[in-house]
C-alpha cells in the first residue's frame, strides 16, 4: 500500500488480454482481490492466478447470486459484456484504494467524495440530476489520471461493452430492473478517447 493506494500484486501490464469474441460476460480480478477470493470456495482456486479474468456466472455462484441479472444485463448489452471493481466509485466486498484526486483544481479523497461534494445545499434534485453526469465524468476523467495503470485495464476491455451490475438504476443495472449503467458508459467514452 502507498499513499493509502492499494498496489497491484502484478503490474497492471499484466492484465490478460481478452478474447475478441466472448462467449460470456467477463469480471476482472487483479491480484488486489487475493484475500476476497481466498474467502470464498468457488474462488478460492483462483489466488494464484490473479490477475485474471474469471466468468461472471462464476462470480455470481461463489457470492450467492442467481444469474437472472446477469441474463437482464445480457439483454441489455445485446453482447458479453465486462467490468472490473477499478471502474467503481465505491466498494465494499472487492479491494481497491481509491486515489486521491484533483478536479476543477482541488484535491479529494477519491472520485466519490468529489462527486458528493458537488451537490448543492440546500439539496434540489431537479437541478442534481441535470448535472449529475458530467460531475460523474469530471471525477472519473480525474481518477484515471490519479492512477494510469487503470488506462492498462481500461484499454484491456476494447471492444467489448462495458457493464456494472448493481442495484442502482442510474449509475449501474439493478439485477432486476435495469437501469441506465452510465457508470459504465463513461468509462467507454473515456476508452474511445484513448484508442
Amino acid at each position: 500500500e502507498i499513499n493509502g493506494h492499494v498496489q497491484y500484486g502484478r503490474p497492471m501490464s499484466a492484465v490478460p488480454p481478452l478474447d475478441a469474441v466472448l462467449s460470456e460476460p467477463m469480471i476482472f480480478l487483479s491480484a488486489a482481490q487475493r484475500q476476497v477470493v481466498q474467502r470464498y470456495e468457488h474462488l478460492a482456486a483462483l489466488a494464484d492466478r490473479l490477475p485474471c479474468w474469471v466468468p461472471a456466472r462464476t462470480v455470481a455462484d461463489a457470492l450467492g447470486f442467481d444469474h437472472s441479472g446477469i441474463e437482464l444485463a445480457l439483454r441489455l448489452a445485446g453482447r458479453p459484456y465486462v467490468w472490473a471493481t477499478e471502474f467503481e466509485n465505491v466498494h465494499s466486498l472487492w479491494r481497491y484504494g481509491e486515489p486521491n484526486i484533483l478536479a476543477d483544481g482541488k484535491r479529494y479523497a477519491c472520485s466519490e467524495d468529489y462527486y458528493q461534494a458537488q451537490k448543492t445545499v440546500p439539496y434540489d434534485d431537479g437541478a442534481w440530476c441535470a448535472r449529475r453526469e458530467g460531475v460523474m465524468e469530471v471525477a472519473v476523467q480525474a481518477k484515471l489520471a490519479a492512477d494510469p495503470a487503470l488506462r492498462t485495464l481500461l484499454l484491456a476491455t476494447a471492444p467489448h461493452p462495458l457493464l456494472s451490475l448493481k442495484a442502482d438504476r442510474v449509475w449501474g443495472v439493478d439485477p432486476r430492473k435495469g437501469g441506465d449503467n452510465l457508470l459504465a458508459r463513461l468509462w467507454e467514452r473515456l476508452r474511445e478517447e484513448l484508442l
